[in-house]
């Protein structure tokens, strides 16, 4: 049988955030040292280190007054254990940084299933310490393994990566990671209000211009901040954004506590001269044309730019309830993307101030494009707020529908796939810069969603 090591022969001089001293399960003393990428583990016989990318998990557990640390990963047999000779300290705060956890259970507890596919299914969960509501997200790694054998990794470990880098109100936020041998979890904060797809589809008539800016400027936060910070989301859809609570879509604003959300970071990217990360991602009806060249001429690029065409078709589909592109071969029309000034201006009933608009943002020419930040200042994105933070409705005239879509059919998962909740007894039978944080990664073939 072929022995696993976790460890391997390390030629660097070991340098840290935090260190402690250990006894291993022979009794013998070793010292561990945490750095920004590596864990070093020193004992008479030399300097070990393994690499914090290569799926490693923790979990650090209390047994009879004695702290332990535990270490594992797919191919380990069995968990490895290290004695603290002192208290954990900060190990487990610097580690949460680094890696996921091995076991859920000791930090929430599952309440109820609210949604499954084939691959994941998502929970309401409580935070055992403060009794915090959260969404749970459960990944079966076989699934995933069977959809892409080499890559199945990349979509998850890239969304990881970009989440716990980012820290803005319009984004959703990331609060833990686990993993054990059957599944992966993401804990975020809770949305019970469903996405922006599932509220458009619910209208009967347009929404007053009013609150179709003040649902759009938020979003448009918070992909500016993405762009501040050097990545693009590459996949902006109404389907992607949510909602914390329920509320109509009219009512939308009325309250200083309403906020979008948005999610789904599985092919977002720093912002490169040339994409070395897989290139034609997105989801047809909302792709820049630019990323359609990307699919027959590998060497071409693209940048954030990319975002801004995909919030013009969103602002367009929120203003008129209807998508800018659709038909039987939606890629071939979004791929053309002939767009009709006139139709455009009837559809937006008249409101040549947000044609224009919609226009600077939806040139298929991505160097014309305007920026998230000339978005914000356009004139006809301008919103009063009142003292309380909420917006001003005043002088509300209801726009003259010239064409209105009818309620589209919710689409639901075929899938009743349920995830099994196993435990550690089970288990084993089912940017220092920015490009150090988001290394170069390769994409899922299957990424481009219909």
């Amino acid at each position: 049988m072929q022995i696993i090591k976790l460890f391997n022969k390390s030629y660097d001089v070991p340098s840290g955030i935090i260190s402690s001293r250990f006894l291993t399960k022979n009794g013998r003393k070793i010292t561990l040292i945490l750095s920004d990428s590596k864990l070093y583990r020193i004992s008479d016989k030399g300097v070990k280190m393994v690499s914090l990318s290569s799926h490693l998990r923790f979990q650090i557990k209390s047994n009879r007054q004695q702290n332990y640390l535990m270490l594992e990963t797919d191919l380990l047999s069995k968990p490895i254990e290290y004695q603290f000779i002192e208290q954990p300290g900060m190990w487990e705060i610097f580690l949460k940084q680094k890696l996921p956890l091995m076991d859920y259970q000791k930090y929430y507890e599952i309440e109820k299933l609210i949604g499954s596919g084939s691959f994941a299914s998502v929970y309401i969960g409580k935070s055992k310490a403060d009794g915090t509501k959260v969404a749970i997200k459960a990944f079966l790694k076989k699934m995933l393994m069977l959809q892409d054998p080499t890559l199945w990794r990349e979509q998850i470990d890239n969304e990881v990566k970009v989440m716990k880098y980012m820290n803005h109100q319009n984004i959703l936020k990331l609060y833990d990671v686990f993993e054990n041998k059957a599944q992966i979890y993401l804990i975020t904060e809770l949305c019970r209000g469903g996405n922006l797809d599932q509220a458009i589809k619910k209208l009967e008539e347009p929404l007053p211009f009013l609150t179709v800016k003040v649902i759009f400027r938020q979003i448009v936060e918070g992909i500016k901040y993405m762009h501040d910070i050097g990545l693009m989301h590459r996949d902006i859809k109404p389907g992607n954004i949510l909602f914390r609570k329920p509320v109509s879509l009219k009512q939308f604003g009325l309250s200083a506590q309403d906020s979008p959300l948005i999610s789904d970071f599985g092919v977002s990217s720093t912002i490169q001269k040339q994409l070395n990360v897989y290139q034609f991602c997105g989801s047809y009806g909302y792709m820049a044309p630019e990323i359609f060249i990307c699919e027959e001429d590998k060497s071409k690029s693209y940048n954030e730019k990319c975002d801004i065409f995909s919030l013009g078709c969103l602002l367009y589909e929120l203003t008129t309830t209807k998508p800018l592109f659709s038909g039987n071969n939606l890629k071939q029309l979004n791929k053309e993307c002939n767009i009709n000034m006139n139709k455009l201006l009837d559809d937006c009933f008249g409101n040549r101030q947000l044609i224009n608009l919609l226009m600077k943002m939806l040139n298929p020419k991505p160097d014309q494009r305007i920026s998230c930040s000339e978005v914000l200042n356009h004139p006809v994105m301008q919103v009063e707020y009142d003292e309380q933070g909420c917006p001003l409705f005043k002088d509300y005239k209801k726009p003259v529908a010239l064409s209105i879509q009818k309620p589209r059919a919710s689409l639901k998962s075929k899938s009743n796939a349920i995830l099994p909740q196993t435990s550690r007894r089970n288990e084993t039978q089912s940017f220092k810069r920015l490009s150090q944080v988001l290394p170069p990664i390769k994409r899922l073939s299957t990424e481009v969603h219909n």
